[in-house]
């Protein structure tokens, strides 16, 4: 996972240098750093995730399966999202992107504060797979290593009736 951070965070440096020359500009995801948008001088938009942009669809659908790139670039637009989304990671990811306050633990503190039942889902992923409703410190925690084994980020959200 190491090497995939790293070109991560030279390919954001490389796209803001190539788009200020060119009168562009950078939005960079700020929490993982590993995904953005270039607005271009005609107002046009594209979208890039870890090695992948949408120069084809390819780039615009791993942006759109990153829930979390979903939630902040929708935001930066001006659109509503669900109000108290805060992503969490596994122990090695919140390691390599220097986010270790961001763990598993940390996770169900802000679950709390949130006030249970809450959802957590992993942040990759499509048709609610991974998405569960939780009402306790023992369900939070079996839902939250479920997502691991899978995924390297966890989303955790209000329950909304």
């Amino acid at each position: 996972m190491s090497k995939k951070k790293d070109e991560s965070l030279v390919l954001g440096q490389i796209l803001e240098t190539l788009a200020s020359e060119i009168g562009a500009t950078v939005l960079m995801e700020p929490e993982q750093d590993t995904a953005g948008q270039i607005t271009f001088k005609n107002g046009r938009y594209s979208y890039f995730r870890d090695n992948t942009f949408d120069f084809n669809p390819a780039g615009a659908s791993a942006v759109a399966l990153d829930k979390d790139c979903v939630i902040f670039f929708m935001q930066s637009m001006g659109y509503k999202t669900v109000p108290n989304s805060n992503t969490f990671f596994s122990k090695e990811w919140a390691k390599i992107i220097n986010a270790t306050d961001k763990n598993i633990d940390s996770a169900y503190k802000y679950a709390k504060q949130l006030g249970l039942p809450v959802i957590v889902k992993p942040n990759c992923g499509s048709q609610s797979s991974g998405v569960t409703l939780v009402h306790d410190k023992k369900g939070f925690y079996e839902a939250m290593q479920q997502i691991f084994k899978s995924d390297h980020t966890a989303i955790v959200q209000p329950f909304v009736e």
